[in-house]
């Protein structure tokens, strides 16, 4: 008995000893790799590649460590209150030592010699050494020999059957950029690919990698040179003789892969100092200055006695002018409303037009005006050709005026670029061609924000007089008070004064001119565009002037005739002392309004005779009242007066004092943000569509499909598209039948286009004999409408296509069931892959990882507008591709049944804040919030406050509702997390680390899932972004009603206590608002369609987004963004509804942290408004990346053999840098069936961004301000310029610069192939 206790005390001692000499190695190991890492000199894993690592977890006790994952203790950072924290990291820098970390959790790059390389090859004699070469500076130690036990597969195998170290990366370098590798770089032969040092000079940067200048044949005089791609040699042939996946058997002489060039430029980036226009007022600083409280709100109109007493003056003056009033008869319509547009046309409008065509041709003075395009081409479609012709011939007589030309009237404030410009060229287009028609004048009354980005298009459309209302009440009191009824809105940033149409019309010379794109503004009183214009008591009108309501308004006659003139004059005439010269618009109409040829007969009669008897009696009344147009009114005031006042900025923020407070109408720049983001996803959905099908129509490869389909298909799509345009449709206040209308026209015009595309991609992709449609798109986004859910395989291939002008680098994401896989791109390089898990979140407070799902991530550089192949193949082990997951609340959903091995390693998430950390920055997490609250530069080695939160302000039971905005006032903010901070509720988080990508997602119920993802990536524009995902789902009504969320970015940023936050306008220009914190915060609430930024003298903070969404801030340093809101309150707006169908929804954002390049100095300080505030080139290219995504098309496996290239660049160059392709449309011809198109219009935008920005991104492209698009096209004839929309005289175009083509401005120019 006492021998055997003696035996196993025996045993348990010499086990005891062999646990500390394995734990002695392992201490000793990981203070080696501490000190490594301390000293910020990385070294290669093949330094401990004889350490037998096993992972001693309790929870995977049979799991293993490879080389190249270090084993990561707790320790205390000192720097911080003692707390353990856990810190993440995917790629060692060398750039500044680490400030809260000791160590990190590092995975190898790759797998195998070839996977870390250039997705893109286009350099001759470039190449890496071979892993294991004794010439290899990076891994000269390294043995094949050594071997690896690994449990998932039987047996010991070899290292070298596994995976290669992998060599030098484009996206995870292993040369270091300090003097510490000085000794390395030299070793290095002439012919490797060198990692560029930010700020070195001695270089041309070229194509996302630096080759030594002796290398490239540069010219210097221009500073720019070419670089083809190399020709296939053997070489590149894989050693199985397998058939290279680029090889091009016959090149057609159609486009051919190798003629892509690369531009190169000493100076890359020709960034603008814009100064800042003149102007007699500024919109955005007078708004400011406005009591938004006063008193007078309460009787709910400014008129008192004192505007009564100037009118009794003005009526006494024998110098006032006579009154001239032009009748407008008019009709409000609506597309997309309460109703469907089929709905609306078939049941009212259809008449409307009718009833036009055949009382102006019975009344030969009654005139008309109309606004909608969409109604009119449908219209057209169904009248016979007698009809037409009426039509044609009042709208060329002038009776008839159609004004702006817009397919519908859209909203200005939450309306992209996009969209804008689309509907316009729409609207143009259809009424030049089929009435030979352009307009002159815009009635813009419907909306009710005003932005100068609207001007400017108008203005680049030829059109140069607007017509507009609804105005803050505070701006309906300043214009009425001091007689600015008449203005001319200038742009902020237009200071070429040239001639132009208004300045003709007005008699402007030299100096005198008004700015290029200027346009004459009229504001039509008392913010109504119907019968209430008449005047400040517009009841008067409505009640005993609508003379189409028969069954209350008599008609005029004899008897009545004088009291009712008189009466009606009275309103004209006070009307009229709101302006400086005593002449009104005064409309006629309004919603349902002449849908009878009866009430033609009624308004026309009645007010005939009322103008006819008070012009009669001229010499009593002093006034004269005719029908007229628009177009009439701005002639009589041209003929009278020469000189207005200039305005400048925007009138985006509408109040209405109805109730007698005021009425925010801001709260629909975030109602329903689930239908913003799918118009803009149609948009960038429609845009693609239009470049591939003119890009295989300029090389005939249509001519192989059926074109007549796909022309009819897409002029459909084009119009639907314009159509969704409309004001209520953009801006998300539908009724919930006319949303289930829209959501149909969404999917099914997303498919006509998805059809187009893999039409179009598949013609130019194929032989020149073929004509099948193998490829099939693929969108799968969470929150999105998607394709048809499929997954891929090996064996598959895509094609990815970049629709920008410039060179993009970014992350792929597809989904698949076999996480054993990897990714080649067309030079048979292997692409850096990561293996994501999918989960979903479960009732019971846990995320349920799948074992039948997995998401395969990858970072590509696509070349612009380009084709680029990649295919899916087989490996042996997901494991060294596998992202590594720190979870405690998760489990493995075992209810799969594919077999796959589990490939992830799932490791607890220690106490403490969490850091992450890419070679650019150090992000540091709240334990208890999973919220990010600071960020390290790691380039300046500068700490940075940002601190994200989530909260909500509670909505007020009056003037709230789908349109209106208005705040509790006893309880105006609420804790939405408030239970998970208390901790009643217990929060999860996930966090994946990868190759690729870095992210944490913090899961608060199903309330909200916000993540923030970094990109392991060096010398990409996505490095320096953070992104964030925030999904929102407000549970079924009445859950969370009156709640409007809101997303919280507090900075350290000192932009003054009324902090001073810049906007975007529609994408197109930016905006200073000053906050008000004295007001309340409705009427500090602005639309975002694109970006807003704020700063100080040193640093900047950008947030970027892909909708339209309500942007403020509360204090100093803060911006508040508003996500998603429930508001269960009928606001009394015409809808008639609540907003009670919330919808899951994901919100993506960029945040981007940048410092200026030299600080802002005391002359800059003492002038700060001289210079137009821009953003960053960086900010420009991820707010492209974001609004159009990249393109993804399958090859199915067994249809691979169709695809004939794996490299097709549809240009021959890269655009410049500060130029985007807004869109690039074939033009139609009437019969679709005989001939082919064979011009096209392409619209383009010179983005400007600021010098003021230190740059460090790394995106190639044109850097001269001077392009050729003959030398950027292929196959191009001609090249006319034409206005905006493509309806004007045309006129030959060569080179474009800067004379021609300014900073800020589009330019349009008609393309023949």
């Amino acid at each position: 008995m006492f021998s055997k206790i003696y035996n196993l005390q025996i045993k348990i001692c010499i086990v005891i000893l062999i646990l500390m000499k394995e734990n002695s190695s392992y201490e000793k190991t990981l203070r080696k790799i501490v000190r490594n890492q301390s000293k910020m000199v990385p070294r290669p894993f093949s330094d401990i590649a004889s350490i037998d690592w096993n992972n001693k977890t309790p929870q995977f006790p049979h799991a293993m460590i490879f080389p190249g994952y270090a084993q990561v203790k707790t320790v205390i950072h000192k720097m911080q209150r003692p707390k353990i924290s856990t810190i993440l990291s995917s790629v060692e820098t060398s750039r500044s030592k680490a400030t809260y970390s000791k160590m990190k959790m590092t995975k190898n790059n790759s797998v195998s010699s070839n996977e870390l390389r250039s997705t893109r090859n286009v350099f001759d004699n470039v190449t890496h050494p071979d892993v294991g070469d004794p010439n290899n500076v990076l891994f000269p130690d390294f043995d094949l020999k050594n071997q690896l036990i690994n449990t998932s597969y039987p047996g010991n195998i070899a290292l070298e059957t596994f995976y290669h170290i992998p060599a030098t990366s484009r996206f995870f370098s292993n040369i270091n950029q300090d003097a510490s590798n000085k000794k390395e770089k030299e070793d290095l032969d002439n012919n490797t690919i060198i990692i560029p040092v930010p700020g070195d000079d001695r270089n041309l940067i070229v194509q996302s990698i630096f080759k030594p200048a002796n290398d490239l044949n540069l010219k210097t005089d221009n500073a720019l040179a070419n670089i083809l791609s190399p020709k296939t040699t053997v070489s590149d042939i894989d050693a199985d003789n397998e058939k290279p996946d680029f090889i091009l058997e016959e090149v057609a002489d159609s486009i051919s892969p190798s003629t892509y060039q690369y531009n190169i430029s000493i100076y890359p980036y020709i960034c603008s100092v814009i100064p800042k226009s003149k102007a007699d007022f500024d919109a955005l600083k007078k708004f400011t200055q406005f009591d938004v409280e006063a008193p007078w709100i309460l009787k709910k109109g400014y008129w008192n006695r004192i505007f009564n007493s100037r009118y009794e003056y003005l009526m006494r003056n024998p110098k006032w002018p006579s009154l001239k009033v032009i009748l407008v008869p008019r009709r409000h319509v609506d597309s997309i409303w309460k109703r469907s547009f089929d709905q609306y046309h078939n049941d009212s409008v259809n008449m409307i037009i009718s009833n036009i065509v055949k009382k102006l041709k019975f009344y030969t003075n009654l005139t008309f005006q109309w606004n909608e395009v969409s109604h009119l081409s449908h219209w057209w479609k169904y009248a016979n050709k007698k009809t037409r012709a009426g039509l044609r011939r009042l709208v060329k007589g002038g009776r008839l005026e159609i004004t702006t030309g817009g397919w519908v009237e859209t909203d200005e404030a939450t309306s992209d670029l996009f969209g804008l410009v689309h509907l316009l060229i729409e609207g143009h287009q259809w009424l030049k061609v089929h009435l030979n028609y352009m307009p002159k004048v815009a009635w813009l009354t419907n909306s009710v924000s005003h932005s100068p980005t609207m001007t400017y298009l108008l203005s680049a459309s030829g059109i140069s007089k607007l017509i507009i209302t609804n105005l803050h009440y505070s701006w309906e009191k300043y214009f009425a008070e001091y007689q600015l009824s008449d203005f001319v809105w200038v742009q902020d940033w237009d200071n070429e004064k040239s001639s132009t149409v208004l300045n003709e019309d007005l008699g402007k010379i030299g100096n005198d001119r008004y700015p290029k794109h200027s346009v004459f503004t009229h504001y039509l009183q008392f913010n109504s565009a119907g019968l209430k214009a008449c005047g400040p008591n517009g009841d008067i009108c409505v009640s005993d002037f609508d003379f189409g309501r028969t069954n209350i308004n008599l008609d005029v006659d004899a008897y009545n005739i004088k009291n009712k003139s008189e009466t009606l004059l009275e309103q004209y005439s006070k009307a009229g002392t709101t302006t400086p010269h005593n002449i009104i618009i005064a409309p006629i109409g309004g919603p349902y309004h002449y849908e009878s040829q009866t009430e033609f007969d009624f308004q026309y009669n009645n007010y005939k005779k009322i103008s006819d008897f008070i012009n009669a009696n001229r010499d009593i009344y002093r006034t004269t009242i005719e029908f007229g147009t628009p177009s009439n009114y701005f002639s009589s005031v041209f003929e009278k007066h020469k000189s207005h006042p200039t305005i400048k900025g925007d009138f985006l923020n509408f109040a209405d004092i109805k109730s007698g407070n005021p009425a925010y109408w801001v709260g629909y720049f975030t109602s329903r943000p689930l239908l913003k983001i799918s118009l803009r996803r149609l948009q960038s959905t429609l845009r693609t569509t239009e470049l591939l099908f003119t890009f295989a129509l300029s090389v005939n490869s249509l001519r192989r499909g059926n074109y007549s389909n796909l022309s009819t298909l897409l002029l459909r799509a084009r119009e639907t598209v314009a159509r969704l345009q409309d004001r209520n449709v953009v801006s998300g206040t539908l009724t919930i039948s006319a949303l289930k209308y829209v959501h149909n026209q969404i999917v099914a015009t997303a498919r006509d286009c998805w059809h187009i595309q893999e039409v179009a991609a598949s013609l130019l992709s194929a032989r020149p004999d073929q004509n099948r449609t193998y490829l099939q798109k693929y969108v799968n986004r969470d929150g999105e409408f998607t394709t048809t859910f499929r997954t891929v395989a090996p064996g598959d291939q895509i094609y990815v296509f970049n629709s920008l002008s410039h060179e993009r680098t970014d992350v792929v994401e597809l989904m698949t069931r076999y996480p054993n896989v990897r990714i080649v791109d067309h030079n048979k390089k292997e692409v850096t892959i990561q293996i994501n898990p999918v989960w979903k979140y479960t009732s019971d407070n846990l995320l349920k990882i799948s074992k039948d799902f997995f998401k395969i991530i990858f970072v590509i550089t696509v070349p612009p507008m380009t084709l680029e192949l990649f295919k899916l193949k087989g490996t042996y082990d997901a494991v060294h591709s596998s992202s590594t997951i720190y979870c405690i609340d998760c489990i493995i959903d075992e209810a799969g049944n594919s077999g796959t091995i589990f490939p992830f390693n799932i490791q607890p998430i220690e106490i403490g804040d969490i850091q992450l950390e890419n070679y650019k920055h150090r992000l540091v997490f709240d334990e208890f919030t999973g919220f990010l609250k600071k960020v390290v530069d790691k380039e300046t080695n500068t700490e940075k406050i940002i601190t994200i939160d989530y909260g909500a302000f509670r909505s007020s039971n009056e003037n709230s509702g789908m349109f209106l905005f208005n705040t509790n006032v006893s309880r105006p903010l609420y804790d939405i997390l408030q239970s998970y901070r208390i901790g009643s509720k217990a929060k999860i988080m996930i966090i994946t680390s990868g190759q690729v990508t870095t992210e944490i997602t913090a899961i608060y119920g199903r309330l909200l899932q916000h993540t923030v993802k970094i990109f392991n990536l060096m010398n990409s524009p996505l490095s320096s972004a953070l992104f964030i995902e925030s999904k929102i789902d407000l549970d079924i009504s009445p859950s969370n009603r009156e709640v409007e969320i809101f997303l919280s970015v507090q900075t350290d940023i000192v932009n003054g206590n009324h902090p001073e936050i810049f906007i975007d306008n529609n994408g197109f220009q930016y905006t200073s608002r000053v906050i008000n914190i004295s007001r309340r915060v409705e009427s500090n609430m602005y639309p975002m369609t694109s970006m807003t930024f704020i700063q100080d003298q040193k640093h900047r903070l950008t947030i970027i987004t892909d909708h339209a969404q309500g942007v403020t801030a509360l204090q100093e340093g803060q911006l508040i963004v508003m996500l998603d809101r429930r508001v269960l309150y009928n606001d009394g707006r015409g809808t008639n509804e609540g907003l009670a169908d919330s919808t899951t929804t994901v919100h993506r954002h960029y945040i981007l942290l940048e410092n200026f390049a030299e600080p802002i100095n005391d002359f800059d300080s003492a002038f700060p408004n001289i210079e137009v505030i821009l953003p960053s080139l960086l900010a420009r290219h991820l707010a492209n990346a974001l609004n159009y995504v990249l393109d993804i098309y399958l090859i199915d496996k067994n249809e691979t053999h169709y695809c004939y290239y794996a490299f097709l660049p549809l240009l021959k160059t890269s655009f410049p840098c500060d130029v985007a392709v807004i869109n690039y449309r074939a033009v139609f011809n009437k019969q679709l069936e005989k001939t082919n198109s064979n011009s096209a219009l392409m619209t383009l935008h010179r983005q400007s961004f600021t010098c003021q920005i230190d740059y460090t991104l790394y995106q190639y492209c044109n850097g001269g301000a001077m392009f050729n698009l003959d030398k950027i096209l292929r196959y191009v004839k001609d090249i006319y310029k034409t206005n905006l929309v493509g309806t004007s005289d045309n006129e030959p175009v060569v080179d474009l610069d800067h004379g021609n083509f300014p900073p800020m401005e589009l330019l349009t120019v008609r393309i023949f192939f």
